[in-house]
């Protein structure tokens, strides 16, 4: 009984009545407060970021859950707690820590990196679903972390640590996941500026 309540946590968070839902496009909205209706424009702006990958096929049809980072978000992120958000492999639910669609934000509780745009992350998840159609799931999990994440912030455009903040981050704390986040979307991007823009060969990388 406790792995079917966790599997259904996992890949069905809306047991968790969501009180507010909303269906924009392809994308089902699921919330804990009233949706302001600049998400359409948030996930509009997600949308064009997705689309500037060469392995964008179309639209992807998902749902997002957005919560306050209270209780709900506690619950579905066991593992996760101090992400901005988190998708299942072979799911479709996109969960976001303490969103704010009206500022087009996502925050988390950690002492640094601890902002991104929602939209932005919106992307980053999405992105996972996108290399998950291209590879299969069984290849995407096996890509190194610095691969799959770093990818994923190239394509949301962001990350949440500028260079300069990285760069105290790297002498206090070198082991921050922000930091790792970080030095994975440059590792990319080198990577994508040296093998002509092929996604296919960045993730031969190993």
């Amino acid at each position: 009984m406790l792995l079917l309540l966790a599997l259904t946590l996992a890949y069905a968070p809306q047991v968790l009545a969501f009180p507010f839902s909303q269906r924009v496009g392809d994308v089902t909205v699921h919330a804990e407060r009233p949706i302001d209706a600049r998400i359409v424009d948030e996930l509009a702006r997600a949308e064009t970021l997705l689309r500037s990958s060469p392995i964008y096929s179309g639209p992807v049809r998902r749902s997002l859950f957005l919560t306050n980072g209270g209780w709900r978000w506690r619950v579905l992120a066991l593992q996760s707690p101090h992400a901005f958000a988190f998708r299942r492999p072979f799911g479709s639910a996109l969960v976001v820590n303490r969103s704010d669609i009206a500022a087009d934000r996502v925050t988390t509780d950690r002492d640094i990196g601890n902002t991104r745009t929602l939209s932005g992350v919106i992307a980053h998840e999405t992105t996972h679903i996108m290399i998950a159609d291209h590879l299969g799931e069984l290849r995407a999990a096996l890509l190194p972390t610095w691969v799959a994440e770093g990818y994923a912030d190239h394509v949301a455009a962001e990350s949440s640590l500028t260079d300069a903040e990285a760069g105290r981050l790297r002498r206090t704390d070198p082991h921050a996941p922000a930091l790792a986040y970080h030095d994975a979307r440059h590792r990319v991007a080198t990577v994508l500026a040296n093998n002509g823009g092929s996604v296919d060969a960045l993730f031969a990388q190993r």
